[in-house]
């Protein structure tokens, strides 16, 4: 019986002091600027640059992160001294590419306008003449859509588009002299 009590005393006590190791963890918060398959670059409110590496985590803990997200990261410094590593990453705020994919139209003009906007970065188009779009990237306020030019369809063209307003809901528009397009998700 004095084994079995020993036993529950050492549990208790490595189980206190991994709930101890995990609430003194340092943290980092800060917008993704760059994430690989094992890191990613933070840039925190003071400018600084900070690269955590993301190499055998549980990825119920450390989620995949976009270029713009803003996160808090719990880590841990290997014994190196100079490699941190990534415990637990948080998304405080998703980046405006997390609501760009989907399919959006615009139905105020004669004619519907649509665009499907995949995850993978792929478009396509709807009530855009021949237009044939290939694919999206936002890029700050910009939404580029790159599309095989129906004229010439060995040449490429790029439409850039503004972004006046993105939410779950919607996506308003702008190129330079083109009218202003209002688009909707659409299920």
């Amino acid at each position: 019986m004095k084994k079995l009590s020993s036993l529950f005393a050492v549990a208790a006590l490595v189980l206190t002091a991994a709930g101890c190791r995990q609430a003194s963890l340092p943290t980092v918060e800060g917008r993704v600027v760059d994430a690989t398959i094992y890191s990613v670059t933070l840039e925190t409110p003071e400018g600084e640059s900070v690269v955590l590496s993301t190499r055998g985590t549980d990825p119920a803990l450390v989620p995949g992160v976009l270029t713009g997200d803003q996160v808090k990261v719990a880590y841990e410094v290997f014994p190196d001294g100079e490699t941190l590593h990534a415990i637990q990453l948080e998304i405080t705020t998703p980046s405006d590419y997390r609501l760009v994919p989907g399919i959006w139209r615009e139905c105020s003009g004669e004619e519907e306008i649509g665009l499907v906007l995949a995850e993978d970065g792929s478009a396509q188009a709807v009530g855009l003449g021949d237009l044939s779009l290939r694919t999206w990237t936002l890029d700050g306020d910009r939404l580029v859509l790159d599309a095989t030019d129906p004229a010439d369809p060995d040449q490429g063209k790029t439409l850039v588009y503004t972004v006046e307003r993105l939410d779950a809901d919607s996506l308003v528009v702008r190129s330079e002299g083109a009218a202003r397009l209002a688009f909707s998700r659409s299920e």
